[in-house]
């Protein structure tokens, strides 16, 4: 089992007690969703969940700290497993090769491959086992060189998500309220 400490950004529409009651909230279902839909968290610190909230929300955003569990066997995990990235790769390429048949021009993306995948997986789930995924993008604040005059360098303070797909909301363990202060103290209040 891996336990995974998630942080949850949404909106605070409908007050303390609806984001106390219904949230993590899940992901619209779109192709602007990196890992398609599902809920969405920030891993390990809240650090990016109050980035995402600064950046990405008008006005006043809410904190939902969730410990999330999931089988090992059934995460995708693309920060910490190379054997899991080496697959990943494999069933990426062979999606490119799939799509470049249909339109020489057409370029594979992560949503694309994983909303091909886990709408094979709803007759075959052998083809897709997985309800979750761990990754993390380019963004870092700084990159350290490991030594002198060599191009490797370790990037510090990297941005990873975690997408756990809406038919593993029971894979959410526990939550809290952890943002704005006003809410924490309410959900508190009310949990006694």
């Amino acid at each position: 089992m891996v336990k995974i400490q998630g942080y949850h950004t949404c909106r605070v529409d409908g007050g303390w007690s609806y984001i106390w009651k219904n949230a993590p909230f899940v992901s619209e279902p779109n192709d602007r969703q990196w890992f398609t839909q599902g809920y969405y968290f920030w891993t390990d610190n809240e650090y990016f969940a109050h980035q995402w909230g600064k950046d990405s929300i008008t006005g006043d955003y809410a904190i939902v700290e969730c410990l999330v569990e999931v089988e090992k066997n059934l995460l995708l995990d693309l920060v910490g497993s190379v054997t899991d990235q080496l697959h990943f790769q494999k069933i990426l390429t062979k999606f490119d090769q799939r799509l470049k048949k249909a339109n020489p021009a057409a370029k594979a993306t992560v949503n694309a491959a994983l909303s091909y995948y886990r709408k094979l997986a709803e007759s075959n789930k052998e083809v897709f086992p997985y309800c979750a995924i761990k990754a993390q993008d380019e963004y870092s604040k700084s990159k350290v060189a490991f030594i002198q005059y060599k191009k490797e360098c370790l990037p510090l303070v990297t941005r990873q998500q975690l997408c756990l797909f809406e038919f593993a909301v029971t894979c959410i363990k526990s939550r809290n309220v952890i943002h704005p202060e006003q809410f924490k103290k309410n959900c508190i209040s009310s949990k006694r």
